[in-house]
């Protein structure tokens, strides 16, 4: 079988191919911002270990306003996180 014919394999579970606007959907992963560990943070879209880092040391987190407002982050980024999984709990 040659790795035309293999299923493509993603990253973690729930991960589904991209949409045409580039985002991974995740439809049975959720992640809790304000307890999850940090490589949880830190594989949602958009995120990496410096906003991983700065979305820990400011939760918890009441409303994704408060979230938009962590260095690094933005209103634009949360519906990347809020359709990566994230949710505040």
């Amino acid at each position: 079988m040659s790795s035309e014919d293999q299923p493509h394999r993603h990253g973690h579970v729930g991960q589904r191919e991209p949409r045409s606007h580039g985002e991974i959907h995740h439809e049975l992963r959720r992640v809790n911002l304000n307890t999850a560990d940090q490589k949880e943070i830190e594989d949602l879209p958009m995120v990496g270990p410096k906003r991983a880092e700065a979305l820990i040391r400011a939760r918890p987190f009441r409303t994704w306003g408060e979230v938009a407002k962590v260095e690094g982050m933005s209103l634009g980024m949360i519906d990347d996180l809020k359709s990566g999984g994230a949710e505040l709990g």
